[in-house]
């Protein structure tokens, strides 16, 4: 049986949960042939005709077949809870208890229903789903889609009940509010975000917890919360980022395995001299946090502060009594480039990358030294499709990794500093630099000038300040469309890793690619999908191995799970409701079983899917 998901039939996907039976016996083998007629008796003297021989005794029935082959047993794809109307899903995390985190990013305003605990979901929303244990759910009935208006202003789920913990304009112990974007100068406001994302859960060194929240704006903020055992709030305060220069449209992230949590910013813009446009939002709105004229007439932000994962409570300060006293610091050798998430291996010095956008690049970046960010390598994903197969149901990609470059995070900090200017200097690193920095590189005169260039700088900075179009230079794969979530089971995983053992579910990483069309369907590159469907996304499966380094690597990226198909006459619900549809938050629960959460626009109401991989 083939089990590829998209392609199996829409109700073998249907959210019910039923059990295969086993496979029917096989047939009865045919009935033996016939026994040889007996020969005719010789004729008489007188002419007369011998008596016909009898007719040979039937053959023996042959063998029973051998028994079916048995069904896949249960659904793989069970819908486990829906986001009121107009939200997305943000922020999946399992904690230490079992407790599952999701936020409720954007509702509508126009919501009206209210929840167990009186509250009415249409501003953002940090919560919950409390009375489960993630990691121990058991067999889940699958949910049903929401019909009425109440049920779709709702949470709804299929296990335990989701209860609001904070809500955007909640009042703060800083006497800020919450979702409050606060200036440099820690005073002003700069806006209400309604936005928040990515949740990570730390202990507050007793029986509670201190909840970091990322609130995904522009300019970024992060929230804290702190929990008690019983899971009663105290609203305290919003991160102080002015020590970095203020951050970035903070997505989602990860909890390291050293227990920081790691914001990704994503850098919604391709090309760094548009930072140099005095009329464009996003600089203004940095020259606004940082206190500059937002005309461009004074100082100007430095377009290379921005687009890094940063790690929050460095230096021992993640529960840090008091909220001001986090430490933040951002992990600039990872990169600069529309971060969705790192996740960090179980060797303690591979992280893989992925990168919100279109056109972009899968990255992984190695440390020197586990459990140390500060040098290391910074590497891109060449990828490599099945020939001839263009269904994203089936195309998997072989990976290769091309070396964008080495340094230090000093290095790369004193490389950042000397691009700080105005706004008529405009100081960024060329495309032609950028060119001349691959052609050092590869020893290949790529632009036919004439001559191979050699590195304008001297050093590796081009690779991790110009990431993505570094890589691209370089020969990796820049045709990635959407690319969301990446993660792994770090405690299954960390089993794996220290027995040694390269098989087994615990061994695979799981990517969200929410749309897999533009340069991923079309006619040229590495990557070219059938796009008939790829507007509803997929989700990637890849095997963790050891390579001959010693370290986690990964050489496929196969699909586990396809959306569609797409309808694209329909006004709502344009991806089937009984699949996922633009994948994007991924939690992996320790039996190997994957939660994926949607933002989407192609579902009237958001999902979160419990999906078990039959690869598994």
């Amino acid at each position: 049986m083939k089990q590829t998901l998209l392609h199996l039939s829409i109700a073998a996907i249907l959210a019910a949960g039923l059990t295969a039976c086993g496979g029917d016996d096989g047939d009865r083998g045919p009935a033996g042939a016939d026994g040889s007629n007996g020969t005719n008796g010789t004729n008489g003297t007188d002419g007369t005709n011998g008596t016909d021989g009898t007719n040979g005794t039937d053959g023996a029935d042959g063998a029973d077949g051998a028994d079916g082959q048995d069904g896949i047993e249960g659904a793989a794809l069970k819908r486990f809870a829906s986001a009121p109307l107009g939200a997305e899903f943000t922020g999946l995390f399992v904690n230490t208890d079992g407790v599952l985190f999701s936020n409720i990013q954007h509702p509508s305003g126009s919501n009206t229903t209210t929840d167990v605990d009186g509250k009415t979901i249409n501003v953002g929303t940090i919560g919950a789903f409390m009375n489960i244990d993630a990691n121990n759910l058991g067999n889940v009935a699958a949910m049903d889609f929401p019909i009425t208006t109440a049920d779709k202003e709702r949470v709804l789920s299929a296990a335990g009940n989701y209860m609001a913990l904070a809500q955007q304009g909640d009042l703060l112990a800083s006497g800020k509010m919450m979702g409050d974007i606060v200036a440099a100068d820690g005073t002003t406001v700069l806006k209400s975000s309604n936005d928040p994302d990515f949740n990570a859960a730390v202990s507050d060194g007793g029986t509670g917890y201190f909840l970091y929240s990322n609130w995904e704006d522009r300019p970024g903020s992060m929230s804290r919360i702190a929990l008690s055992s019983s899971y009663a709030v105290t609203q305290e305060g919003m991160l102080d980022f002015s020590s970095v220069n203020g951050t970035w449209v903070n997505c989602f992230g990860t909890l390291s395995p050293w227990g920081t949590p790691l914001s990704a910013e994503e850098l919604y813009f391709d090309n760094t001299a548009d930072w140099f446009d005095a009329n464009n939002g996003n600089a203004q709105s940095i020259a606004e946090y940082l206190g500059f004229p937002t005309d461009g007439s004074g100082s100007w932000g430095n377009p290379y502060d921005y687009g890094y994962i940063m790690e929050i409570g460095t230096n021992g300060t993640v529960a840090a009594a008091n909220v001001a006293d986090v430490a933040v610091n951002k992990l600039e050798l990872m990169g600069r480039f529309s971060h969705e998430n790192a996740v960090v291996m179980p060797d303690l010095r591979t992280v893989f990358l992925s990168d919100d956008g279109s056109s972009t690049v899968f990255f992984k970046f190695i440390a020197d030294t586990a459990g140390d960010m500060s040098s290391g390598s910074l590497y891109a994903a060449k990828a490599t499709q099945s020939a001839g197969v263009t269904d994203p149901a089936e195309a998997a990609f072989a990976i290769e990794w091309v070396k964008l470059g080495t340094s230090t995070e000093a290095a790369i900090e004193a490389a950042i500093a000397s691009f700080q200017g105005t706004l008529a200097e405009a100081k960024h690193i060329s495309d032609q630099q950028i060119n001349d920095y691959a052609e050092s590189k590869l020893g290949e005169d790529l632009d036919l000038s004439g001559t191979v260039a050699s590195n304008p700088f001297g050093d590796d900075r081009v690779g991790f300040l110009e990431s993505r179009k570094a890589a691209d230079a370089l020969g990796a794969t820049a045709e990635f469309n959407k690319m969301e979530g990446v993660n792994i089971n770090f405690g299954l995983a960390d089993s794996w890793w220290n027995d040694g053992s390269a098989d087994g579910a615990q061994a695979y990483m799981y990517m969200a690619m929410s749309d897999t069309t533009v340069a991923m369907s079309d006619a040229s590159g590495d990557i070219q999908l059938d796009g008939t469907h790829g507007k509803c996304g997929a989700v990637y499966r890849m095997k963790l191995i050891k390579n001959s380094d010693g370290l986690v690597d990964i050489k496929t990226m196969s699909p586990a799970v396809v959306g569609g198909p797409y309808d694209g006459s329909r006004s709502t619900n344009r991806c089937n409701i009984n699949n996922i549809s633009n994948p994007d938050n991924l939690v992996i629960l320790d039996d190997g079983r994957v939660m994926i959460g949607e933002d989407t626009g192609n579902h009237q109401n958001n999902i979160i899917w419990l999906f078990e991989d039959p690869a598994l």
